[in-house]
């Protein structure tokens, strides 16, 4: 009996030590893993790559992943493995730091409540079916969380994985590309025009611009005639007329698809036109009063009863607005949108800032018709 009760206990301190090692174990580089069994969360930690697998019984977590609900990723860690978190059936949040660089094909696989990822710029592979997939077949309500430009967005534009990101602006974009990788920057248009858009590299670069079902719509290798000083260059560049209120795609690749690089690319307004009304005054609460400004002009010229339109050639233009002796410059901008609307501070007559009882008098003295607004912005400044 007492050589029965030794081995036993024996047994349970050998299962006690093999059950407190099982929830922390290095593995793959410098990396390791834990499982917080109350809040049901698989950490990751350290520093490398993790392993790859060839299964889901293959992992280390085997024996818990249909119980993971939550992934964090920490710090350190580069890469996720193949399979490594394929089959987390209950699997719904997924937190990766900033050090992650590749996913592993089906990492993320058959994690049918696993409905988003969030994916900064330093993600540079992803494999074959590595997320947004039950088995082989796609989920139609995955969404990708990540940045214009980017590894993690050209995966899923071509995988026709949705997405969400910030829209690039007008101007210098900064580009990074891996091998064969072409960069996407969505962009919504805000005023129609012809918009320029090309490279400035040591590379062999292609220019793309896609619409909003991502057909092409324009595309160019060398730019050639673009800028006659540079008839050799293999820079793209390409024009094209974009409408307003229509969500774009441009593309950035380079040609050899061996090669990794980082460049800028340029997307710019040629010519556009901007149109907007003009009002007296503007409240403290940002609203603007219901008295065109029909008798004012725009840098000379008369607005249509307060309605008037300015072609802007470029990134912005400022025109300077007048009317009965008030002035006021604005500078448009092809990144503002929208109906333009622009107030002028047509109570402040004695021109000193503030609108007051002074200001009154001399309404009253002239019988202004804007006379009426004063009650509404005494005290107002501009």
């Amino acid at each position: 009996m007492k050589n029965k009760k030794l081995i036993a206990l024996i047994t349970a301190i050998a299962l006690t030590v093999v059950s407190v090692f099982s929830a922390v174990i290095a593995f793959a580089d410098d990396v390791s893993w834990s499982y917080d069994s109350d809040t049901k969360t698989l950490y990751i930690t350290g520093s490398g790559n993790m392993d790859d697998y060839t299964s889901v019984a293959s992992t280390p977590w085997s024996n818990v992943i249909l119980d993971i609900e939550n992934i964090v990723i920490e710090e350190g860690v580069t890469g996720i493995g193949n399979y490594a978190f394929s089959g987390a059936e209950a699997l719904r949040n997924v937190t990766v730091a900033d050090s992650l660089k590749t996913i592993g094909e089906y990492a993320f696989s058959s994690c049918p409540e696993l409905m988003s990822l969030t994916l900064g710029s330093g993600v540079t592979s992803i494999k074959d079916e590595s997320f947004a997939y039950n088995g082989a077949v796609r989920k139609d309500n995955f969404i990708v969380n990540t940045v214009s430009g980017s590894y993690a967005l050209y995966f899923a534009y071509k995988n026709n994985i949705s997405f969400s990101c910030e829209e690039v602006k007008t101007g210098v974009i900064h580009v990074s590309l891996q091998k064969g990788m072409t960069a996407y920057f969505p962009y919504t248009c805000k005023y129609t025009g012809q918009y320029r858009f090309y490279s400035v590299s040591k590379h062999d670069t292609l220019g793309y611009i896609y619409d909003e079902n991502k057909s092409q719509i324009a595309y160019n290798d060398d730019r050639g005639s673009l800028f006659n000083s540079e008839q050799g260059s293999t820079d793209f560049g390409l024009t094209k007329t974009l409408t307003k209120g229509e969500k774009y795609y441009l593309g950035v690749k380079i040609f050899n698809p061996s090669l990794t690089g980082k460049f800028d690319v340029y997307f710019e307004p040629v010519e556009y036109t901007v149109s907007g009304s003009l009002y007296a005054m503007n409240t403290p609460d940002g609203d603007a009063s219901d008295i065109l400004l029909d008798n004012a002009t725009v840098d000379g010229v008369a607005t249509d009863n307060g309605s008037f339109t300015v072609n802007v050639s470029g990134l912005s233009k400022t025109v300077s607005f007048e009317c009965d002796g008030v002035t006021l410059e604005h500078t448009f901008s092809v990144d503002d949108g929208d109906e333009i609307v622009i107030t002028m501070m047509m109570c402040d007559v004695n021109s000193d800032g503030i609108v007051n009882a002074k200001d009154y008098a001399y309404m009253l003295q002239s019988n202004s018709r804007y006379t009426p607004l004063f009650e509404n912005f005494i005290n107002y400044r501009y």
